[in-house]
């Protein structure tokens, strides 16, 4: 039978080739006894140990191609592959739309709805009664000082409300004996129509009628919860700062700055300031040569507009421009003025006007031009006390800056070493305390000194040059 013996040749060359590879190969102790050279013989070489390094791994690499261990080694490399991407990634950061009220920083400067105490807040909420779309003329009683102080704030068309507050709204309306009569003659029949037209009706008491009605409300009209009802700000709310100099210096040099700004506004108006007739006040060419730079900054403006922008600066008034237009506005009213209306040859429109009134020169009132509640006109706004009782906000500032410029020119008097004696002009006299005895007798001696100086510089001893003849022997 040739295949049984073809069959057995091959089992037979089969088990003689794994009996020669197995008497040829080492124990791989010995193997690495023999690649370290530990037995004593020589060392192997290069290539030895290279073939002794890839059959190492060429066995590694057949006994991981098992599927058990495939599935294993790249279960555990996917694994170390996701959590190295998972912890490569950067921190997401939490952005402001997820982040809560609690997370965001507050701001500290935030000045509370019921501050009574702060100025800011009420000149924030006095601003919203300066349109005049907005809020028409009132009583003084109801006017919109006295809503400010209790924390109302105008809205609407006469509708005041309680901004962040207790969020209460008041419709403040007067209405005019005209509308109440024609009221009367619309609803009433003939003979009561008849009778209200007959009837005298004082338009004035009716007006004082409704603004005491409404000044109830003031308070009232709050809810019964809310801070304001209960307090308000206080009478002196109003008071600007005008002492200090880190507070007018600052304010005095901003708005003079901003008037140089509308200086071809300005420059050929006529303007109407306070009488400055009195001996504590200084003219303002005066100031201009007198005050530093740190209050006006150095200017190529003349001095004659220097001048005319000081006066205006003292009053309250800053320039600024709005639709191409310059203006006068004051920060603390919020009233506002066209400069275009004050120019020579305005003419304010094409319907027909008296000589006189062509001929008349338009004048910026720069005191009466402020609101009537304004500091700068109302002396009791300011509330001033102590030397500056009754007194407004420009007598005060043009009476503070004149004692100013005077104890600077004497600072520079005393530092170039002008006399006492010697006056400045156009300064008023100052009253000076008497000198005492001792004072006296002090400065008598200091003058005698001085002068025993003097005379000794002038009669000194001088050397006779000619020589006297010599006695013949």
């Amino acid at each position: 039978m040739p295949e049984a013996i073809a069959t057995s040749k091959r089992k037979f060359h089969k088990l003689l080739d794994s009996i020669t590879a197995a008497s040829n190969t080492l124990p791989s102790s010995q193997q690495r006894d023999k690649a370290n050279g530990a037995d004593g013989t020589t060392p192997l070489t290069a290539r030895e140990r290279m073939e002794l390094a890839s059959e190492r791994a060429a066995k590694r690499l057949r006994s991981s191609t098992s599927s058990t261990s495939l599935s294993t080694t790249l279960g555990s490399s996917l694994g170390r592959v996701a959590n190295s991407s998972t912890t490569s990634l950067p921190r997401k950061m939490p952005s402001a739309a997820s982040t809560t009220f609690a997370d965001r920083p507050r701001d500290d400067k935030q000045i509370p709805n019921f501050s009574p105490w702060s100025q800011e807040s009420f000149l924030a909420r006095l601003k919203t009664f300066s349109k005049v779309s907005y809020w028409h003329p009132k009583p003084e009683a109801i006017g919109e000082v006295h809503w400010a102080k209790r924390g109302w704030s105008c809205v609407d068309l006469n509708t005041v409300a309680c901004r962040g507050g207790c969020e209460r709204r008041v419709v403040v309306k007067l209405d005019t004996i005209g509308t109440v009569v024609k009221k009367a003659l619309e609803n009433d029949t003939a003979a009561d129509a008849d009778e209200a037209e007959e009837e005298d009706v004082d338009e004035a008491e009716l007006e004082q009628a409704l603004a005491e009605r409404y000044k109830d409300e003031i308070v009232e009209g709050h809810t019964q919860t809310c801070l304001w009802r209960k307090a308000a700000c206080k009478d002196d709310i109003y008071r600007l700062s005008l002492v200090r100099p880190v507070i007018w210096m600052p304010q005095l040099s901003d708005r003079y700055t901003c008037l140089l700004g509308v200086s071809k506004s300005i420059k050929d108006i006529t303007i109407k300031s306070i009488n400055t007739a009195d001996a504590n006040f200084l003219s303002t060419e005066r100031l201009v040569a007198e005050l530093p730079t740190s209050v006006l900054p150095i200017s190529s403006a003349d001095a004659a507009l220097k001048a005319k922008a000081l006066d205006i600066a003292l009053h309250g008034w800053r320039g600024s421009i709005e639709f191409r237009a310059d203006l006068l506005h004051c920060d603390t009213c919020f009233q506002r003025i066209g400069l275009w209306m004050y120019q020579p040859g305005y003419k304010p429109g094409k319907h027909d006007t008296s000589d006189d009134e062509a001929d008349e020169v338009a004048t910026v009132d720069l005191v009466e031009m402020h609101r009537e509640h304004c500091p700068w006109r109302n002396a009791a706004s300011q509330k001033a006390t102590g030397n500056f009782a009754e007194l407004n906000a420009c007598q005060i500032l043009h009476r503070v800056v004149s004692t100013y410029a005077r104890e600077q020119r004497r600072r520079s008097d005393e530092q170039n070493g002008v006399g006492q004696d010697v006056q400045v002009p156009d300064s008023p006299e100052v009253e000076r305390p008497k000198p005492s005895r001792e004072e006296i007798a002090r400065q008598d001696k200091e003058r005698e000194s001085r002068l025993r100086k003097l005379k000794k510089m002038f009669t000194g001893k001088r050397s006779s040059k000619i020589e006297a003849p010599k006695a013949s022997g």
